[in-house]
């Protein structure tokens, strides 16, 4: 199994720090296709970092 760290950022300049820090970091928002993928075992990203939250 892939190791992945999960993040929930409070603010854009969170969001750029987690993202700037992450190896292979990517940023999730709804409605995409990511996690399938990661399902799938298709993509491994290091960090995922959830700006739902995001005002």
């Amino acid at each position: 199994m892939y190791e992945t760290t999960y993040h929930r950022a409070g603010s854009v300049a969170e969001a750029s720090d987690l993202m700037s820090k992450a190896d292979d970091g990517k940023v999730l928002g709804g409605g995409q296709t990511l996690l399938p993928t990661m399902k799938q075992r298709l993509a491994a990203p290091s960090d995922l970092v959830d700006v739902t939250k995001v005002a």
